[in-house]
């Protein structure tokens, strides 16, 4: 139902509650009023039609207005009597506890909702201005991001143009593939990021699970990362005591928050390090944890870090300064939608820990952000 169809439906609903309240007044007024003041009556009609156009702007947005609603409805209801007592003889039960009740009450609800309306559009604007600024900041960000595999993609293939017998070495022609292979990786995760990332704020993103065996989509993407890590000689290990652990979620949306977790991880990491991917059933869900032995996090920067605006970036890491939430963005969406939780705990000695925990059923076959 479209807003124009919302308020026409409402206004009917106005206009048919007011005429059933104007039969009862007229039921219990012993007659018409002899004189009248026409100036009041004027006066007292105009702030009834006033407040019967301001319900119409007022009742589509309910959800985010109930207070407002209620105080705009209550006025109704004590301007419609005012202006109506000016033609027919009340009684003075009717004055007490209908117009004057609804006028007071409504008025104070009414300035109530209006405080509330406002706290709520300054929330908007705020998180509106976070969003804009963290726009702002991508585009810089994902230059630097792309530019990076896509210079040693570059590099490799100007290497081959100027020595066209560089590819007949074995080892020249695999360190050749292992650049191009990883570049490709980089910017394709990085793509996917960026559509994802449009698609949660268009609010077109989609969820659709499937029954899914955990241990082999662990072990996918352990081997998306192999090349990376072998670069840094960071060993990567998988930590999933159930083989037969399993799962209903969106496959392309959990492999999707597995890779960032870990290319995160890959990224910080020391060289020599290891990565450990950890899968645990616990009380009906399943708790994948991503665990590094970088510089961590500092304490003070956890909460940043969960900000949806951006991430913090990592102390003591050489890339620091190009850190950037986009992946954790991804993440936290994908991890919201499927009603789990993300949250990040320190590695002892060093490092940190990404945890995610996922509901192991879904109620819906289908959902919709």
């Amino acid at each position: 139902m479209n807003l124009v169809q919302k308020e026409l439906r409402i206004g009917l609903g106005l206009i048919l509650g007011l005429t059933i309240l104007g039969y009862f007044f007229s039921w219990v007024s012993p007659g018409w009023k002899e004189a009248r003041d026409w100036e009041t009556t004027a006066f007292e009609g105009l702030f009834f039609l006033f407040v019967f156009l301001w319900n119409l702007a007022v009742l589509p947005h309910w959800k985010s207005a109930k207070t407002l609603s209620l105080g705009s409805l209550l006025l109704l209801v004590g301007s419609f009597a005012d202006a109506y007592d000016n033609f027919f003889i009340e009684p003075r039960w009717e004055n007490s506890f209908i117009e004057n009740l609804s006028l007071t009450l409504g008025a104070g609800l009414f300035g109530v909702g209006i405080w509330f309306w406002a706290q709520e559009k300054e929330r908007l604007l705020e998180q509106l201005q976070k969003e804009r600024d963290f726009e702002a900041s991508l585009i810089p960000k994902l230059s630097h991001d792309l530019r990076v595999p896509l210079s040693n993609v570059i590099g490799m293939t100007s290497l081959v143009e100027e020595d066209p017998d560089f590819l007949h070495d074995p080892m020249r022609r695999w360190e050749y593939v292992d650049v191009i292979m990883r570049a490709a990786s980089d910017m394709n995760l990085l793509i996917d990021n960026i559509l994802e990332t449009h698609r949660i704020k268009s609010g077109t993103l989609t969820l659709s699970p499937s029954a899914l065996s955990l241990a082999p989509l662990l072990d996918e993407s352990l081997r998306e990362f192999h090349y990376r890590a072998k670069k840094k000689e960071i060993t990567l290990v998988k930590d999933c005591p159930d083989a037969a652990l399993e799962l209903v979620a969106d496959r392309i949306k959990v492999v999707r928050v597995i890779q960032n977790l870990l290319a995160n991880a890959v990224k910080f990491s020391p060289r020599g390090g290891k990565v450990t991917l950890k899968a645990r059933a616990e009380n009906g869900e399943i708790a994948i944890r991503v665990v590094d032995e970088g510089p961590g996090i500092p304490p003070e920067q956890l909460s940043p870090l969960s900000d949806e605006s951006r991430a913090a970036a990592r102390k003591g890491s050489e890339v620091a300064d190009e850190s950037f939430g986009l992946g954790l963005k991804v993440v936290r969406e994908f991890v919201r939608l499927h009603g789990g939780r993300f949250w990040i705990e320190p590695n002892s000695p060093t490092g940190a820990q990404f945890c995610v925990s996922l509901p192991q059923r879904q109620p819906a076959a289908e959902q919709k952000a």
